[in-house]
């Protein structure tokens, strides 16, 4: 069904008394008198849902065409979390959704959000690690619980940066474990001058964590995020240097439940559709998901939730998305591609402490 503005649904009416005889259209007017209220207060009641949710999350728009554009994009998306969360109400579905900072996207523009490079673009295989203790695992890992896991960030809305953020945390996380101090470290220093990947324009883990492995990460106090690319501003005296032992990909869930319970947060690639953008974190994840791989998340843990297995995502879309910046995805059954391109790496210490 689509939703129409007050104004549109009087002139459809209108337009269809006048085609009627004059007793006819007195006659209609009079039974149509009920829906046009009912249009009136849905009109009232999503103009004031409209400027809520605008004033919520800062939106401003340069002229009155494209608020016009925007505001019809987010009555759709409107329509289609009513829908959605109506069937979790009845449950059939296992997932809400919310209004959140995406409403105002087309659809198109949902579908066609991506940060990452083709995988096939890969110059040289990496390192694949498989664990042999892959049956007496823990029940259930959060590494929130052992204060390794720095806040949601936010890559905002101008720069395909995703695949610094989810490499970024999972070494902000692994350097805790290791050495007991949480950093918040730089995504924009990967951003500026990790030349493998492509800045704003997508880029992979893997290739990110061999640049750290080279280089070593700055503090983001230092080097801090601005949603573009800049010229590199890498100073060696004040980065972080790493010895990481080997950097590595991941294949099977088996795999990666092991790597995050004995080892610490990986990073994953998702094939994000839009119900997965508008996602409200409450539930397990199990829905739609894009045709290829588009995004990257961290994995920062995994449980059971009424007999379903998940994993525990941190996003890089900031604390306004899912639960506080967090999800959870349906663990074993490669929900939206999660196994297919996973990567870490393994710190050992600091090189000034060997």
């Amino acid at each position: 069904m689509q939703i129409m503005n007050g104004t549109e649904a009087h002139l459809e009416i209108v337009e269809n008394l006048q085609s009627l005889p004059v007793r006819m259209q007195v006659m209609q007017a009079v039974l149509l008198l009920p829906a046009l209220l009912a249009f009136s207060i849905a009109s009232k009641h999503l103009d004031e849902e409209w400027d809520m949710w605008k004033s919520k999350y800062g939106k401003k728009y340069l002229t009155a065409d494209v608020e016009k554009f925007r505001r019809n994009a987010w009555e759709a998306t409107w329509q289609k979390v009513r829908d959605h969360n109506l069937l979790a109400d009845h449950g059939n579905k296992s997932y809400r959704l919310e209004m959140n900072h995406f409403a105002d996207l087309t659809t198109h523009e949902r579908n066609s959000r991506g940060c990452l490079m083709a995988t096939q673009s890969a110059e040289k295989p990496m390192e694949v690690n498989k664990y042999r203790n892959t049956i007496n695992l823990p029940k259930e890992v959060d590494w929130r619980k052992e204060h390794c896991v720095t806040e949601p960030k936010n890559q905002g809305s101008f720069c395909g940066s995703c695949w610094a953020f989810a490499t970024i945390g999972a070494i902000e996380s692994r350097y805790c474990i290791k050495h007991k101090q949480l950093l918040d470290f730089s995504e924009q220093q990967l951003v500026d001058c990790d030349s493998r990947n492509q800045a704003c324009c997508g880029g992979l883990p893997r290739y990110a964590f061999e640049y750290i492995s080279e280089h070593g990460i700055m503090k983001k106090e230092d080097y801090k995020y601005v949603e573009h690319a800049e010229m590199c501003a890498y100073q060696e005296k004040d980065a972080i240097k790493m010895n990481i032992s080997k950097f590595y990909v991941l294949p099977e869930e088996s795999n990666i439940a092991a790597a995050v319970a004995f080892e610490g947060p990986v990073t994953v690639a998702f094939a994000v559709s839009q119900d997965f953008q508008l996602y409200n974190g409450e539930g397990i994840y199990d829905g739609d998901c894009a045709e290829e791989i588009n995004h990257a998340i961290i994995i920062v843990g995994y449980g059971t939730e009424n007999d379903e297995d998940f994993w525990i995502i941190k996003n890089s879309w900031g604390t306004e998305w899912g639960e506080n910046g967090y999800g959870k995805v349906r663990r074993n059954s490669n929900q939206c591609k999660i196994a297919e391109e996973v990567a870490t790496a393994d710190i050992m210490g600091n090189r000034e402490e060997q």
